[in-house]
């Protein structure tokens, strides 16, 4: 009789922390700068693989700088258990790239399952579309998800001297308990720096080349 393969473990289960932030602007390019920042006064958050910063909400400009949105979150994923340890990020200043961000009180939010998933920025060595989509095909199969997808328009960005490539993702078609997973674990390396997190999404035509 063949034996069948074990499903995989599922992730421990993730909460977003979202911290009031005073600001006005950071540089166009600032997800690793700000990375650096609070990992500086949250050293632990380098060793959590799921853990990340979503990418802030900005608009931007011609001059290599992003305007904060108005009432703008700063917001970690991290897992459960490491919730009052990121609640210590709140009175902060960080200084991103020169751009002076004030943090303020922080509060939890539990992850909220939707059949349709978006992340700005997925991770990828794929140098076009079909291998990247090839990729998320092969992953979902490795979580035995059965989610459907469609790959967005191409995302770059830098950590420090390295250059780091991908695409935009939107997931759909995904059970409750799926969509936990998914959101908890995230896909793709540098997640840390807010590649490959993944939030509810309203409208997939809207998410996926955003």
């Amino acid at each position: 009789m063949t034996a069948v393969a074990a499903a995989p473990a599922p992730a421990a289960i993730a909460v977003d922390v979202a911290f009031d932030v005073a600001g006005t602007s950071v540089p166009a390019d600032h997800a690793w700068a700000l990375l650096q920042e609070v990992e500086a006064l949250l050293p632990w958050l380098a060793d959590e693989p799921a853990a990340g910063i979503h990418p802030l909400r900005t608009a931007p400009t011609t001059y290599g700088v992003a305007l904060l949105a108005q009432r703008t979150k700063l917001v970690l994923r991290v897992p459960e258990a490491r919730l009052p340890d990121a609640l210590a990020l709140a009175g902060a200043v960080l200084d991103v790239g020169g751009s002076r961000l004030a943090v303020g009180n922080g509060q939890s939010r539990a992850l909220r399952p939707s059949a349709t998933l978006s992340a700005q920025r997925v991770a990828s060595a794929a140098a076009e579309v079909g291998a990247f989509e090839a990729e998320v095909a092969q992953w979902l199969a490795a979580l035995r998800i059965g989610g459907r997808y469609i790959a967005g328009r191409p995302r770059h960005g830098r950590a420090g001297d390295r250059e780091i490539a991908g695409f935009a993702l939107a997931l759909h078609g995904l059970s409750a308990t799926d969509s936990l997973r998914i959101q908890s674990e995230g896909m793709g390396p540098d997640r840390r720096a807010g590649w490959g997190l993944f939030v509810p999404a309203k409208a997939i035509t809207a998410t996926a080349g955003a």
